[in-house]
């Protein structure tokens, strides 16, 4: 069922949408219990490489990283908010984009910056890693050789990335400091040279 529109025809809200999805799952749950909610979250910084089970402050940590990724952060976090206000008590966990990358190389995360920048955040984070992360988990069952070799995945569709990996761990990737850099995309340039003039 693919709703997006409300009786109106008006946009749904987060919080619509997530009550149209939720009346569904309960109609197919059958009487059950939800146990837990996993989501997608595009960024993670440094600081959170592994799933992390969510609440408020861990929420306002993750606020922070709004502006690296002002298109997908704040929609991310605006469905967990409103799945705390509709199943309280429910255990959600966060799942990070950012986090298959930490395994790049320090030397290969840095820009050629002076180091007060890489300091106060400014590195390749990469993003895409859960679509990496999957790709690496099932290589080993289709091709042992690329998946304990060094291969070079793509991520294709309207946002769009490379990875090398390297025994199945990240060690570059075409996205840096935010998901608008690396290779064209749907709606995104990706890597632009800063001395270019556009009119």
């Amino acid at each position: 069922m693919v709703v997006e529109r409300g009786l109106g025809g008006e946009p749904l809200s987060h919080a619509a949408a997530l009550d149209v999805l939720l009346d569904a799952l309960r109609a197919e749950l059958h009487g059950e219990t939800l146990v837990g909610v996993g989501h997608r979250v595009v960024h993670g910084g440094l600081e959170f490489m592994a799933p992390t089970r969510l609440d408020d402050g861990i929420l306002a940590r993750l606020a922070r990283y709004e502006p690296l990724a002002p298109l997908h952060q704040p929609h991310n976090l605006a469905a967990i908010r409103v799945l705390f206000e509709r199943l309280p008590g429910v255990p959600q966990v966060a799942c990070f984009d950012t986090a298959f990358h930490r395994t790049i190389p320090e030397v290969a995360q840095l820009f050629a910056l002076p180091p007060r920048f890489a300091a106060a955040g400014v590195r390749r984070y990469g993003f895409h890693g859960l679509s990496y992360e999957y790709v690496a988990s099932v290589l080993p069952s289709l091709d042992a050789r690329a998946a304990s070799g060094r291969t070079v995945v793509f991520h294709l569709g309207n946002g769009a990335s490379m990875c090398a990996l390297s025994d199945g761990r990240s060690i570059a990737t075409t996205m840096g400091f935010t998901a608008v850099d690396g290779l064209p995309m749907g709606t995104r340039s990706g890597s632009l040279d800063p001395a270019c003039c556009c009119s």
